[in-house]
């Protein structure tokens, strides 16, 4: 509740002073494509991990700095985790094991926050190229493996226990950076980016024989934004 509540707390934050100072709002989406650097202790974990895609969706509020710098904040929604190929037992007899092929999913949704400083360099009245890069604050309010046999999705619970008692796998909270580089036409930003967690997000409690277990986030990925701002003036979207 507390990393919530913190988290909630710079999200406003952030949006009354964008709200107040930005010349230009709109919408981003995009395709993220996500994984994790899992250890326990010092030793990789053996498991070959493959992307996990998902959508990204939210608003951006955009601001001048000073002359070609600028300020890009916003709200948005997508997943993290990874996916992977595994079996699992599909027989309900205790005494006997019967072995099928799974398709796994681990999948971490989250509302991020990021806070990105920027530079536009103007090529003509219509076109800029910029980059980005600054910190971003990640909430998860759901995480599940989901798993498919036979061709049917199924899911499992991230967590052990139920009630008071109940332990989850991931902490709520992560903290990374967001990089971020493209082109800027009339009022369409099209967008890389690369985005590595610099937090560990496995509980404590869940660790229970205290084998050091790590997990970090990280994803890459393309982006689309449309601004209803005042673009005249040039590629850098600000009026001089």
């Amino acid at each position: 509740m507390k990393n919530l509540t913190k988290i909630l707390m710079i999200a406003l934050f952030s949006i009354i002073v964008s709200g107040a100072f930005a010349q230009n709002g709109g919408f981003k989406f995009g395709l993220n494509m996500a994984n994790a650097n899992q250890k326990v202790g010092d030793e990789k974990l053996d498991i070959e991990n493959q992307l996990l895609f998902a959508p990204r969706l939210g608003f951006i509020f955009e601001m001048p700095v000073h002359e070609n710098i600028f300020m890009q904040t916003g709200i948005f929604g997508t997943a993290s985790g990874y996916s992977y190929d595994s079996q699992r037992d599909v027989d309900d007899d205790i005494l006997e094991v019967e072995w099928a092929d799974s398709r796994e999913k681990y999948v971490l949704v989250y509302f991020e926050l990021p806070v990105n400083f920027g530079y536009k360099h103007e090529l003509n009245d219509d076109v800029s190229l910029f980059g980005m890069m600054g910190p971003v604050f990640r909430y998860m309010p759901y995480s599940t493996l989901a798993y498919k046999i036979d061709g049917e999705w199924d899911n499992e619970v991230t967590h052990f226990g139920e009630g008071d008692n109940k332990i989850e796998f991931f902490n709520k909270f992560d903290m990374g950076l967001n990089i971020e580089a493209g082109a800027q036409v009339d009022r369409y930003q099209f967008t890389l980016f690369y985005s590595p967690s610099f937090t560990n997000i496995v509980n404590e409690e869940a660790d229970m024989l205290d084998l050091g277990m790590k997990w970090k986030n990280y994803s890459f990925g393309l982006n689309i934004a449309i601004l209803f701002g005042d673009v005249s003036g040039g590629g850098s979207g600000y009026r001089r």
